[in-house]
């Protein structure tokens, strides 16, 4: 068994264990969606003890033979390693864009090298797409179902709306229910029959935000 953490951006981070089994099927469903080959140089930013270094970049490029440059995130650094590197595929999400926006290199940054880049982990929005697609990114991919049961559930591209037609029918049954105090628009996710805890606003369906005061029962119970 291995035992992971959450990122922690958009809560306390949860403790994860899986079977290194498991973790090789999340890490080869990454690599089908990504289309990772050898031939791509993987830019990880995910510290060793989360579960996205081993579902999401590092773990899934190692498998295939891509160069992997992992790194500590630091929002100078990084512009550094990205112009030395040129990755063809990394991994970023809201708060790494924070960051990113106080330097004066992120402003002329190039990114047209990037054709997949995976994005999550909280409330995604347009602007935060638009940052990276602006500056050459061919692909910004909104993934859901990384935080505790990857690989990702149902994924969007290049927008923060779902396509519910990437979910995996033989794998995941998909409902949305309202969520009691949460009603109106928003809706709750629940996965084979599980309560995720969190909440959508549908057509289009978007995340809109975690439910407060979970008791940690969510559907990674299910693995």
């Amino acid at each position: 068994m291995l035992t992971l953490f959450t990122s922690g951006s958009t809560d306390e981070p949860k403790q994860v264990t899986h079977s290194w089994d498991y973790i090789k099927e999340c890490a080869a469903a990454s690599i089908k969606e990504i289309q990772l080959t050898s031939q791509d140089r993987v830019l990880d930013v995910f510290p060793a003890n989360t579960i996205a270094h081993y579902t999401i970049t590092a773990y899934p490029a190692q498998l295939v033979g891509a160069k992997l440059l992992s790194a500590n995130f630091n929002p100078y650094s990084y512009i550094e390693n990205f112009k030395k590197f040129q990755p063809t595929y990394l991994s970023l999400i809201p708060k790494h864009l924070e960051l990113l926006k106080n330097t004066k290199g992120f402003a002329d940054l190039d990114m047209s090298c990037v054709r997949y880049m995976v994005t999550g982990s909280s409330t995604i929005t347009q602007d935060f797409i638009d940052a990276f697609t602006s500056k050459g990114v061919q692909t910004v991919a909104n993934w859901y179902g990384m935080t505790e049961v990857p690989p990702p559930v149902f994924v969007g591209y290049n927008t923060p709306e779902f396509d519910l037609s990437t979910v995996d029918q033989d794998r995941y049954h998909i409902m949305f229910m309202p969520a009691g105090e949460y009603s109106g628009d928003l809706q709750q996710c629940y996965i084979n029959g599980k309560a995720t805890g969190d909440l959508f606003k549908l057509g289009p369906c978007r995340f809109a935000q975690r439910m407060k005061k979970l008791n940690g029962d969510t559907w990674k119970t299910t693995v």
